[in-house]
């Protein structure tokens, strides 16, 4: 019950701000995954993708005031709504993440992120880094994105990603927005993208 209270307080500070559900959602979805793919290389608390996903939701109700410097408003947005179910910690990791969705990398010289804990600083750029992955991945708004398994090797993360059209768009934001993953993880983000399974009758018959 109390998860399910968390949630509905995010999703009213969504729904207040009139967020993209559809898109907001979908990087929600592909974040948590990012975060179960690649549990070995964070060793970030399991409890961590939760706010991952609250950040993904909101990562975006910055457009309620301006398009322009959208991932800072969502900052201070997020910080000033009363969110009783969270503890003062978590609002400001939330709002943290989900202020470096995009644009300039967290740095103790941004105050509101130099004000966290050496431990919570490290939390938010393992996070944020997934988020902008996460994002770029819908850089098209349009739920093209399916599937995704991760491959980790030396120097890369291969995305694996199921869709069924062109994500030249996507592919550009990752290569884009890579660059705090490649900071934080030390590996570069490429993406590689799938087409759906054929199902067939003989594939069925063979399930059966």
């Amino acid at each position: 019950m109390e998860e399910q209270q968390r949630l509905d307080a995010i999703l009213r500070i969504a729904e207040e701000y009139r967020y993209d559900a559809a898109h907001a959602h979908q990087v929600e979805c592909l974040a948590g995954t990012i975060f179960m793919e690649l549990a070995y290389e964070h060793n970030l608390p399991r409890g961590d993708r939760k706010l991952l996903e609250y950040a993904a939701i909101l990562h975006d109700i910055g457009y309620f005031v301006s398009a322009k410097s959208h991932h800072r408003h969502a900052l201070m947005m997020v910080l000033t709504e009363p969110l009783p179910e969270f503890t003062r910690d978590e609002v400001k990791l939330i709002a943290n993440v989900a202020r470096y969705h995009r644009k300039a990398l967290p740095t103790p010289e941004h105050t509101l992120f130099g004000v966290l804990s050496e431990e919570d600083r490290a939390r938010v750029e393992k996070l944020a880094a997934m988020l902008r992955i996460a994002d770029a991945l819908d850089r098209s708004k349009r739920a093209l994105v399916r599937e995704l398994t991760c491959d980790v090797t030396d120097d890369t993360v291969v995305f694996n990603v199921v869709a069924e059209e062109d994500l030249a768009d996507e592919i550009a934001a990752v290569g884009r927005r890579g660059d705090l993953f490649r900071a934080v993880f030390a590996r570069t983000p490429r993406v590689q993208v799938h087409a759906p399974r054929m199902v067939t009758a003989e594939s069925v018959y063979q399930r059966a």
